[in-house]
């Protein structure tokens, strides 16, 4: 376990915020959830929370996942670039060229299909 730690979820969607931030305290102590709504809303949050894990949802209104993750590369003054952080895709999407995407994004350490279940969470080894 890592006291300290900082996950930062990204999705519109109320429920699955709240029953993946129960899903993650009980599964990681000591660990801080933050959330935002939105991909603009994560990233102007971003340098702020400076979040070691961010779980990432693909489909959401105002800045989707993927321009999220455009943004927070796109320039050399980006906070990401001075960051220790890792982003996994968390998304209901079935959609095979959204997975071939996550896996070929250089910022991008894992695709979860949701819901977030406890098991998930232990998988990826983010506590």
């Amino acid at each position: 376990m890592h006291e300290g730690r900082r996950i930062f979820l990204i999705d519109d969607d109320e429920i699955f915020l709240m029953i993946s931030t129960v899903n993650l305290k009980t599964v990681c102590s000591g660990v801080e959830i933050l959330t935002a709504t939105n991909g603009e809303e994560g990233l102007t949050q971003f340098e702020n929370v400076q979040p070691n894990v961010v779980l990432l949802d693909i489909n959401m209104p105002v800045m989707n996942g993927w321009e999220f993750l455009d943004k927070l590369s796109g320039s050399p003054a980006s906070p990401y670039q001075n960051s220790d952080c890792s982003i996994f895709i968390t998304t209901s999407s079935v959609d095979p060229e959204d997975r071939q995407k996550a896996q070929q994004h250089p910022l991008v350490k894992g695709f979860i299909e949701k819901p977030l279940t406890a098991e998930k969470i232990k998988a990826m080894d983010i506590c």
